[in-house]
């Protein structure tokens, strides 16, 4: 709200403040799999894979990606953050939720 007032004040010509997203590519599989690949290699090594399960609500409020990881728990639970960020600044995308199967 601060930024809009000050926005307001020094062009009072302004009449509404509204924030805007990029446009990220469309979740799809695909999509999802560019990202993916960009882990995979590490994951093999430390024997473990990544797949995708579903993806629910494209175009709703909250759509949601599900993945499947297989491996040594120690090793997928943490790089699962990693790849929750690496998803969300590829698809800039509002309410977008990442699950795990």
């Amino acid at each position: 709200m601060g930024l809009e007032r000050g926005l307001k004040e020094r062009i009072p010509e302004i009449q509404e403040v509204i924030q805007s997203m990029p446009q990220g590519p469309p979740l799809e599989d695909d999509q999802v799999n560019i990202v993916l690949d960009g882990v995979r290699p590490f994951l093999q090594v430390a024997g473990g894979s990544i797949d995708i399960d579903r993806i629910e609500g494209v175009g709703g409020l909250q759509p949601t990606i599900w993945l499947h990881m297989k491996g040594s728990s120690a090793s997928l639970n943490s790089v699962k953050l990693e790849i929750a960020q690496r998803l969300q600044r590829h698809f800039m995308m509002p309410g977008l939720r990442i699950e795990w199967k």
